[in-house]
C-alpha cells in the first residue's frame, strides 16, 4: 500500500474531472468504478456541492454557532492516491473500505469526497478527492501532518494484511525518533536542565497514542436516491423562499435609496441657493465700481490717443503721472519717462498696461469679499452632508443586517415544514374499492336477456381504470418520460 498526496487545490470542477475521466478526454475507459461519500449528487456533479459547501462555510459556521474567524481557506480541495502493487488484486469492495479507512485515519470521514479507481496502470490504485471543509459546521479540518498520517496509516494496513514495508518502518521509527528528542529538549529547558521522568513518561505515552493509527475498514454505504430527492426539495425551497426575501429587502432597499438621494439633492440645492445668492450680493456691491473704473479707463485712453504728436503734452501727461504708470509701486525714473514721451505707442501700451493691472486688483477684491461669504456656507453644507451621509450609511447597514438576519431564518427544518403543511392540505387520490368476487358457478343465476343485454352494454361502454399501484404509476410516468426525452438520462437529468 502506497499513499500518494498531492498538494492543495482550488478546484473541484478540474481535479474531478480529471479523476472520472481519461487524462484530457470526456471518455472514461480507464475508471473502474467510482463512488461518493456524505453526498447526494450523482459523482459527475459532486463537484458543485463540494464546492457550495465551500462556499456557503461562513453561513455554515454561523448557522452551527461557530465564530467566523481565522485565516481563509484558500486551498479546499484535499487529493490523494492509494496504490496497491502489480501483484495484489484486491476487490472493488475492498478497495472502498480501504479508501474510506484512510479517511477515518485523516479524521475527514464526516467531510464530502469522491473516490475513483483506475486500472490504467500496472497497479490498481484509487483517487480520494475531499473537500476539507465540514458540510455540518464550515470548519476547515486540521491536516497539519497529513503525509505522515497516512504513512502511519499504512504501516497499520500493511501489518493487518501481512505485508511488510521495511523503508517504511524504518521511515516512521526515525521520524519517531526525532520527535521524541525535540521532546526532550524542549522538557530540559523547561524545567532548568533538570528532567522530569513522569512528565516525560506521560508525554510520551500521549504521542504514541496520538500518533497510531490502525487500519479500520469501514463499509460503503451507497447514497439512497429518494433521501436524496427529499434533500433536493428542500434545499430548492429554501432558494425559493430565500429569493422571496431577497426580492421584498431589494424593494425596501430601492425605497429607503430613493429617499435617501432626494434628501441629498435638497440639501445641496438648498447649499446651491444660498451660495448664489451670496455671489450676486457681491457682484451687486462691486457693479458700481466696475462701471467707474471702466469709464474712467476709457476716458483716459481717450484722452492718451489725443495727445498724438504733441511732445510737451505727452511730456505733461507723463511727469504727472509718473507714480501711476511706475513699476512696483515707484514713481518712474527720468530714464523710464524718455521712452514713452517720445513714443505715443510706447505710452498707450503702457497706459493699457496699468489699466489691465488695475481690473485684475479690482476682480482679486471681489473674489476674495465673495469667498469670505461663501467659504461658511459651504464649510456648514459638508458637515451637514457627513452627517447625513452617516446617518444613511447606518441606516443601509441596518437593514443589510436585517436581510442577512431574515435570509438566516430560512432554515432547512423551516422549509421541510412548509412542504410537509402544504401536502397535509393536498387533496388524498381516490382509491376505488375493491369490488368483491364473483359467486362460485353453481351458485350463479342463471342470466336473463336483459342480463344479457345489460352485460353486453357493460363490455362494450369501458369502465374507468382501477387505481395503479405506486410502483406500477413511477413505471408508466418513467415510460412517458423517456417518450418524450429521447436520448436523455432520467437520472441525469435530475
Amino acid at each position: 500500500m502506497v499513499p500518494r498526496l498531492q498538494k492543495r487545490g482550488s478546484s473541484f470542477k478540474g481535479v474531478c474531472a480529471y479523476i472520472l475521466h481519461d487524462a484530457g478526454k470526456a471518455t472514461a475507459d480507464r475508471v473502474d468504478w467510482t463512488a461518493t461519500q456524505n453526498l447526494a449528487s450523482h459523482p459527475e456533479d459532486a463537484w458543485f456541492e463540494m464546492f457550495e459547501t465551500y462556499r456557503d462555510s461562513d453561513q455554515l459556521k454561523e448557522r452551527a454557532g461557530r465564530a467566523a474567524r481565522g485565516r481563509k481557506n484558500t486551498a479546499p480541495v484535499l487529493h490523494y492516491m492509494l496504490s496497491w502493487a502489480k501483484d495484489d488484486q484486491p476487490t472493488p469492495e475492498h478497495m472502498r473500505e480501504t479508501a474510506l479507512s484512510s479517511l477515518k485515519a485523516l479524521g475527514l470521514q464526516d467531510h464530502q469526497a469522491v473516490l475513483s479507481a483506475h486500472h490504467d496502470k500496472e497497479h490498481l490504485h484509487v483517487h480520494i478527492v475531499v473537500n476539507t471543509v465540514n458540510p455540518d459546521n464550515g470548519i476547515t479540518a486540521p491536516l497539519k501532518f497529513t503525509k505522515l498520517d497516512l504513512s502511519k496509516w499504512a504501516e497499520a494496513y500493511e501489518k493487518e494484511h501481512g505485508i511488510h514495508c521495511e523503508e517504511r518502518i524504518k521511515n516512521n521509527a526515525e521520524r519517531e525518533r526525532h520527535a521524541k528528542a525535540r521532546r526532550l529538549d524542549a522538557d530540559t529547558l523547561l524545567m532548568g536542565g533538570k528532567r522530569d521522568p513522569s512528565r516525560e513518561l506521560m508525554r510520551a505515552s500521549r504521542m504514541a497514542e496520538k500518533s497510531h493509527k490502525p487500519y479500520v475498514p469501514v463499509k460503503h454505504k451507497a447514497t439512497n436516491r429518494k433521501q436524496w430527492l427529499d434533500k433536493k426539495e428542500i434545499t430548492d425551497r429554501m432558494r425559493v423562499m430565500r429569493a422571496a426575501l431577497d426580492a421584498a429587502h431589494k424593494g425596501q432597499r430601492d425605497v429607503t435609496w430613493a429617499r435617501q438621494e432626494s434628501e441629498r439633492d435638497a440639501l445641496d440645492a438648498k447649499t446651491d441657493g444660498a451660495v448664489e445668492a451670496a455671489r450676486q450680493a457681491v457682484k451687486d456691491k462691486y457693479r458700481p465700481r466696475w462701471r467707474s473704473l471702466y469709464s474712467w479707463q476709457q476716458k483716459e485712453a481717450r484722452a492718451v490717443d489725443r495727445l498724438g504728436g504733441n511732445l510737451l503734452d505727452r511730456a505733461a501727461f507723463v511727469f504727472k503721472n509718473r507714480e501711476r504708470l511706475g513699476v512696483a509701486g515707484k514713481p518712474l525714473t527720468l530714464r523710464q519717462m524718455l521712452p514713452l514721451i517720445r513714443s505715443n505707442k510706447n505710452l498707450s501700451k503702457r497706459v493699457a498696461n496699468i489699466h489691465e493691472q488695475e481690473r485684475r486688483a479690482l476682480a482679486r477684491e471681489a473674489k476674495f469679499e465673495t469667498k469670505e461669504h461663501t467659504q461658511p456656507i459651504l464649510d456648514g453644507h459638508k458637515m451637514r452632508m457627513s452627517l447625513i451621509r452617516d446617518r444613511h450609511t447606518a441606516e443601509r447597514q441596518s437593514q443589510k443586517d436585517a436581510m442577512v438576519v431574515s435570509r438566516q431564518s430560512v432554515s432547512f427544518a423551516m422549509a421541510k415544514a412548509a412542504i410537509v403543511s402544504e401536502r397535509a392540505l393536498e387533496p388524498r387520490p381516490f382509491v376505488r374499492a375493491p369490488e368483491p368476487m364473483p359467486p362460485p358457478e353453481r351458485f350463479r343465476e342463471k342470466a336473463t336477456p336483459v342480463d344479457v343485454q345489460q352485460s353486453f352494454k357493460e363490455a362494450v361502454v369501458p369502465a374507468p381504470p382501477a387505481q395503479l399501484s405506486r410502483a406500477d404509476q413511477i413505471k408508466r410516468d418513467n415510460a412517458e418520460w423517456a417518450r418524450r426525452n429521447e436520448g436523455k438520462d432520467f437520472g441525469r437529468e435530475l
